[in-house]
């Protein structure tokens, strides 16, 4: 063999170690970026879980404060009656004195 066939094959064995090595590091790094990515992803779905679980909190509260304000409606309401009965009935008293 001669010399130059030596170092050609040389340099062939020096790049192929090159592109293993480089495919190792590369796959390191992919694994890598991807346990990041999948860490974030789930921490973005635990949120949106408990905005979700906070809605619904959220909407049964709203709906109680509805009930809650239709009662005191009615019972404003009767309360007004009640007072312009009461107002009737003084201003009657008043005028028969």
């Amino acid at each position: 063999m001669d010399t130059s066939t030596l170092i050609s094959l040389g340099a062939f064995l020096v790049a192929v170690i090159g592109l293993t090595l480089n495919g190792r590091k590369d796959t390191r790094t992919e694994a890598a970026t991807t346990a990041i990515i999948q860490t974030k992803l789930d921490t973005l779905i635990g949120g949106v879980d408990e905005i979700r679980v906070e809605t619904r909190s959220l909407r049964q509260e709203i709906s109680s404060h509805g009930e809650r304000l239709a009662a005191l409606e009615a019972r404003s309401k009767s309360n007004t009656h009640r007072l312009d009965a009461l107002e009737g009935k003084t201003k009657r008293e008043e005028q028969e004195e």
